[in-house]
């Protein structure tokens, strides 16, 4: 190998392994294609001049991935070491769930994402992936274009040729008419229509109490008070659950442009990206709903779900989803 190419092979690794630099800017950087950027990467991994340890205690946390899968009820659960500060606990999940997206995605499936910042943080951890559609699942929430699905699947998309197809609409609309005008538009009909082929669908979990959740300020207080009259736990894709894991048929249901409580229940897996000792009620409210199929988390929110009592039999059932919201 030209010397000239060693050294080269070698700065790339640095800044992506070291340093945390995409493939994306590391192209811009060092003025060559994102693709040789990948086969420089890929050549130093097969080289030896890259090499990868784990030291995660992965034995520990196979048991107690496979202990809170049991107690959830779910067909999958990964569970991490927790990171240092809550965005380092973010990178971790992200990564997992990266590692399980790319397990499960095959070539013309129809994927589904919604929003949150640890999606956002999965943008940047998943690449080359099979040949699919990456879809939108909720509209947008606020003015942060940066937290937006839209912003998910771009992220993406940047890393992996796939399709995309996007919400351009807000998650809550003003009013009930205003909500049937975008649904009736026919570029929002056609992605409304497709959650019913979803393959897999990948969402962050919310706790509606205690509030960890970017949605407060999207709704109304007259919402926010019948939600917390209702006993609302958790939110996913603005889908609202109590803490027995049933659907609360509120106002602000039928404002919600996204994906229907029958179209995750239709998809073969459901994949929620969670981590926080907070947010374990919420977890485990949504556990109890049957919503989900699986879940990715930290240690601290795992064991904090296993000091939960056990989901015996979830409300809903993926051969009895009722319709709802």
């Amino acid at each position: 190998m030209p010397n000239e190419e060693w050294v080269e092979m070698a700065a790339l690794a640095r800044r992506f392994y070291l340093d945390d630099v995409s493939k994306t800017e590391l192209a811009a950087e060092f003025d060559m294609s994102r693709f040789k950027v990948a086969r420089l990467l890929q050549q130093a991994r097969e080289t030896g001049l890259v090499t990868i340890q784990i030291n995660d205690g992965f034995d520990a946390l196979e048991s107690l991935s496979d202990q809170l899968r049991q107690h959830l009820h779910l067909d999958e659960c990964v569970v991490v070491t927790s990171g240092d500060t809550e965005v380092d606990n973010r990178r971790r999940l992200a990564r997992a769930a990266a590692r399980e997206m790319k397990r499960h995605i095959r070539t013309g499936d129809l994927v589904g994402l919604s929003w949150g910042r640890t999606l956002v943080a999965l943008g940047e951890e998943l690449a080359d992936l099979p040949p699919c559609t990456l879809i939108q699942l909720t509209g947008i929430v606020g003015n942060d274009f940066a937290q937006s699905p839209v912003e998910v699947i771009r992220r993406i998309a940047d890393r992996s040729s796939v399709q995309t197809l996007s919400l351009f609409c807000p998650l809550f609309a003003g009013t009930p008419e205003a909500a049937d005008t975008f649904r009736n538009d026919a570029a929002v009909r056609r992605i409304l229509e497709s959650y019913r082929d979803l393959q897999l669908a990948v969402l962050s979990l919310g706790s509606w109490d205690p509030p960890i959740t970017q949605l407060g300020s999207s709704l109304e207080s007259s919402d926010r008070d019948e939600l917390a009259a209702e006993g609302a736990r958790a939110e996913m894709a603005g889908i609202f659950i109590r803490d027995d894991g049933t659907v609360i048929d509120a106002a602000a249901a039928r404002r919600r442009i996204s994906v229907s409580v029958d179209d995750l229940m239709g998809s073969p897996r459901v994949l929620a990206v969670a981590g926080s000792l907070e947010k374990a009620p919420a977890i485990a409210a949504v556990a109890r709903s049957g919503l989900l199929t699986s879940l990715v988390t930290d240690d601290v929110t795992a064991m904090a779900l296993l000091r939960l009592p056990v989901v015996r039999r979830p409300v809903l059932t993926r051969e009895t989803s009722t319709a709802a919201t």
